[in-house]
This record gives structure tokens, sequence and C-alpha cells, in this order.
């Protein structure tokens, strides 16, 4: 925005500590981690996280190219009752519209994370072949809701809640949590094309970035709600 550069100025006047703003995207992630190495005096630490965003958005990418114009049709929605959805060409669409057809077309695209408010009856007629909704949505309640039935996506189970924990990995903050939605939704959307090292890819991301052994228990845990139904 317009006044980071006061922002940051403000911030480091308040607390007396040098504040810094790192843009980062989908593809340029690698290279802040890379900058905030330098920084901070941990370069070495911070090119193993590097590497990490640039294999992983290298692979995602890949594959987004190789489906081409046969990618999965794709409706991300959020809020209380799942009608604000995050509409194509969003920064936070990122990751929907690199691995998804995103059908969220808006004259007038918010730059808000909650994303743009729809009515049900838009919903109906974009009809798209697979929903995720983000966490605290209206998931649990869409298959009891006579009016959502209306959409193929939700009459015939083709739709998923994003895992959150600890942070929604589709976006929200718009971070380093979105390389675990790429690793993700590529399963979701193209288990053929990503192979069967899925939890792997889960469980090295928990190791790099949080620390933490993911045990089977919760790893489950985390996908309850977030993988084809058998």
């Amino acid at each position: 925005k317009s006044s980071i550069v006061e922002d940051m100025d403000l911030i480091t006047a308040q607390v007396e500590i040098p504040a810094v703003h790192l843009t980062a995207t989908l593809e340029t992630m690698g290279d802040a981690y890379r900058e905030l190495g330098k920084l901070l005096g941990m370069e070495k630490e911070a090119a193993v996280l590097a590497d990490y965003c640039d294999e992983v958005y290298g692979q995602t990418k890949a594959l987004a190219e190789s489906i081409g114009e046969e990618k999965t049709s794709l409706l991300y929605c959020s809020g209380d009752d799942g009608l604000s959805v995050i509409a194509r060409g969003s920064f936070h669409a990122e990751l929907v519209d690199l691995l998804g057809h995103n059908v969220a077309v808006m004259d007038n695209v918010t730059s808000k994370g909650t994303g743009n408010l729809v009515d049900l009856e838009q919903l109906v007629l974009w009809d798209p072949d697979v929903i995720i909704f983000a966490p605290d949505s209206v998931y649990s309640s869409v298959a009891d809701d006579q009016a959502w039935q209306e959409i193929s996506a939700v009459r015939e189970g083709r739709y998923y809640e994003v895992p959150a924990n600890p942070y929604n990995w589709m976006g929200f903050p718009p971070s380093v949590n979105r390389y675990l939605g790429m690793v993700w939704l590529a399963q979701l959307l193209y288990p053929e094309e990503t192979g069967d090292d899925f939890r792997a890819e889960i469980s090295r991301y928990y190791e790099l970035f949080y620390h933490c052994a993911l045990t089977e228990e919760q790893f489950h845990d985390l996908l309850a709600d977030s993988l084809p139904r058998d």
C-alpha cells in the first residue's frame, strides 16, 4: 500500500526496533526469505526455507502448466454464510488462480482477504466442479441446506473445508502457509498427477517451518474434511 514507508517508520519509532516490509508473492517468497536471512544474520537457515519455497512453487507451476485448459473449475467461498468469494485476479486468489479455473469473475475485485460478497443465485450460475470453504464458514451445514443443494458440487459431494492449523492453508494471512495450500490443493484436484508422497510433503513442511513432527493421528485430524470422500 502507498503508506508502507510511513507505516514502517512509525513502527520503528514506537518500538525502537527497525521495522522492514518484505513483499512476497507465491513466486517470490524464496527471495523474501533470503533477504530476511541477510537482515537477521541467518542466511544459512533462511536458504533452507527459501529453497523449499522455490521447489514447491516450481513443481506446482509446472503441474498447472501441464494441465493447461483442463484445470478444474473452482470456487473458494468464505464468510459466515459462505457467500463471499475470492475473485479471480485478486492478490488472495493467487493459489486458486494457479491451480484451478477460478469461476469467480467480478467487475470490481476487492483487495480484502474476506473476498467479494455475492448471492447464492450467482453461485448456482457459476456451478463450479469443486467448492472449497474457508474455515469457520458453512461447510458443515450445506449438505442439509436445500438452497445449497442447487449447486452440483455440493449435491454430489465435491466440496471441502480448507485445513487451518495453525493458519488457513489457502491464505489469511497470505503468507508462507500457502505453500501447504499448494501441496494440498494439487492433491485434492489432481491426485493422479501428484503421486503418493502427499503425507510426506505435509510432514516436511511442519518440520521445516513449525519444528513439529506430525503423528498419524494429527495428520488425519488436520485433513478430516479436506480430502475426497471414499
